[in-house]
């Protein structure tokens, strides 16, 4: 931050801060940790994001060697990793434009709160502040972090938090208090970019002063006589820290411990808990994009929020608080809002909070077969890969159920397969290669999975010409374990047999 002052000089386009919390959370991200690792050289607590745009790119290059100079004067020599390339460069940025939502991919109940977020101090002052809120932060038993727009003085930052506790509300208020006390010392805003909402309207009076106070007062009267427009805004402000307001209210805990006393199919430890995993939605939208990438691709169909992975977050986490009710876990609803989910796993590597919607769905369907048991259609689909191996025997019987009118009918009312999709054909006769390598050539492991094995076996086929054509001894993984056929797992989990699985 003392380099900030400095770095400003050389007329960069923008110099914005990353911390080492920002740095690390990213790595745990799919979609952001090769980025990370290409541009974060070594270990640094933070680093700045300086970037030059003029439209002479010789200029640009002269003021990028400016800066390796600057750095180097500075104490800092070798300083500088050079992003000259404009996709790479295109890649840092997104990891920066993404920031907020990657520190919101804190694992835990404490999460980084947004209270004093923008506040806004001259550069002079900004290594000194940045020093002071430090030390405001470890008074109350917290750290920050930080981010953002270090050539205006505008850092982004926040307080790391437990707001389900009231001891988090309090320090909230407590850390409130005393920066904007000091961003006040300094003749500095307490909001310099952000709009202020209900975080920082109840210090307006001490900002601005009352005059200017019952000036909005009498602005939002004139536009807005019955207080329909975002009402307790700028003027009127509840506290900050009532905890009704929160989105973990002071009952959220105890609900879920009396609804959702489950014991999970999956591990959840590496989130925390169940819970904690679904509340790692912090409803940014990024799912609801329909552009570039792939997820979500039910709501690319349906544009309906209950089939994007924030909806069904959303729903997970009032189901397991108990606001809809005993059971809801397991009801039919939650079914249905689970429904179209593909379980592709793109919102965990698109997500940039890595929402883990398809293993989420899984843990769903586990709780209901445990409630309701599994039904006739889903026990065919979950156990194909048991009873797969002995039908290719006579696979013109399983076939016959698309040939012979009224089966389409009946297979629908007895099992619940629908009469207007044709069922995958089964195919007799697979040819597996060996299972052990008899060359000396190097050898490759094909994974034959239980549909392509039964179905489409000419997918494999061609697998293996393509491989030994390249000169690889193509060897197929042993069929069987014991008495049980090797699978993927993946028909028992969509089940939601998860101990059948494994």
């Amino acid at each position: 931050m003392e380099a900030a002052q400095h770095l400003v000089t050389l007329g960069p386009s923008a110099v914005e801060l990353v911390d080492r919390t920002m740095i690390d959370l990213s790595r745990d991200i799919p979609m952001f940790v090769k980025t990370v690792n290409a541009f974060v050289r070594g270990a640094p607590d933070a680093l700045l994001l300086v970037e030059f745009s003029g439209e002479d790119q010789a200029d640009n290059i002269r003021k990028l060697d400016a800066l390796e100079e600057m750095m180097a004067d500075l104490g800092h020599p070798n300083g500088v990793v050079r992003a000259e390339d404009p996709t790479f460069q295109k890649a840092i940025w997104e990891v920066r434009k993404q920031g907020l939502n990657i520190m919101m991919s804190m694992r835990g109940d404490e999460k980084p709160i947004s209270i004093v977020e923008d506040c806004a101090v001259e550069l002079k002052d900004l290594a000194e502040y940045t020093r002071r809120l430090t030390e405001v932060f470890e008074k109350h038993g917290t750290t920050g972090c930080w981010y953002a727009h270090a050539s205006v003085g505008t850092l982004h930052v926040r307080p790391v938090l437990n707001l389900k506790k009231d001891l988090g509300a309090k320090a909230l208020r407590a850390v409130a208090e005393e920066a904007f006390a000091m961003v006040r010392e300094y003749k500095g805003s307490h909001s310099g970019e952000h709009g202020d909402g209900i975080a920082r309207s109840e210090f307006h009076v001490d900002m601005f002063g009352q005059e200017m106070v019952d000036l909005f007062q009498r602005v939002k009267d004139i536009l807005d006589p019955r207080g329909v427009f975002n009402p307790n805004k700028i003027v009127n402000p509840p506290r900050h820290d009532d905890r009704n307001l929160f989105r973990f209210d002071p009952t959220y805990e105890e609900r879920v411990r009396v609804h959702s006393p489950i014991e999970t199919g999956f591990d959840w430890s590496h989130w925390g808990s169940f819970s904690q995993a679904v509340e790692m939605c912090n409803n940014n939208g990024a799912c609801r994009k329909t552009d570039g990438g792939v997820m979500c691709p039910s709501y690319r169909v349906t544009k309906d929020e209950k089939d994007v992975v924030r909806g069904r977050a959303n729903s997970l986490r009032l189901a397991l608080s108990g606001r809809f009710g005993n059971d809801a876990l397991t009801s039919d609803a939650m079914a249905d809002t689970m429904k179209l989910c593909v379980g592709c796993k793109a919102c965990h590597n698109e997500c940039p909070t890595s929402v883990d919607m398809a293993k989420m769905k899984t843990e769903v369907a586990y709780q209901r077969s445990k409630h309701h048991g599994v039904s006739l259609r889903d026990k065919l689909i979950a156990y194909l890969p048991r009873y797969a191996p002995w039908l290719t025997h006579v696979s013109w019987l399983a076939n016959l159920r698309d040939q012979i009118p009224g089966l389409p009918w009946l297979s629908e009312q007895l099992v619940g397969l629908s009469k207007d999709r044709t069922l995958p054909k089964w195919h007799s006769g697979y040819q597996a290669p060996k299972a052990a390598p008899e060359t000396n050539r190097p050898v490759v492991v094909l994974l034959s999975d239980t549909f392509n094995r039964n179905f489409e076996p000419d997918n494999l086929y061609a697998a293996r010409d393509v491989l030994e054509a390249l000169g690889y001894e193509v060897i197929e993984a042993k069929p069987h374990m014991g008495n049980r056929p090797v699978c993927c797992g993946r028909t028992f989990l969509a089940a939601g047999l998860i101990d059948e699985a494994c």
